[in-house]
């Protein structure tokens, strides 16, 4: 199943992201970002298998900065998702 990976700066932004998403109905899990996917080679990464467009939306109306999305799709390979 394909995972999409939202990439957070913050601890605190991606724990906040969980929670909200996780009361919105969004199964979601906090993970570090996987060293090539975060520019900086840290960060934290929220994953999310369903309805990653009503997230990102829901992300923006209540203000939470995030960084890139990525697809991870079931070969393992990760690939930037447009918003």
């Amino acid at each position: 199943m394909t995972q999409y990976w939202i990439l957070f700066r913050s601890l605190t932004h991606a724990q906040r992201a969980v929670g909200l998403l996780e009361r919105r109905g969004i199964t979601a899990t906090l993970t570090r970002a996987p060293k090539g996917l975060s520019p900086r080679g840290c960060g934290y990464a929220v994953i999310i298998r369903k309805r990653p467009s009503e997230a990102l939306r829901y992300l923006d109306e209540v203000r939470i900065p995030y960084g890139q999305v990525f697809e991870k799709g079931e070969n393992g390979e990760f690939r930037e998702a447009i918003r």
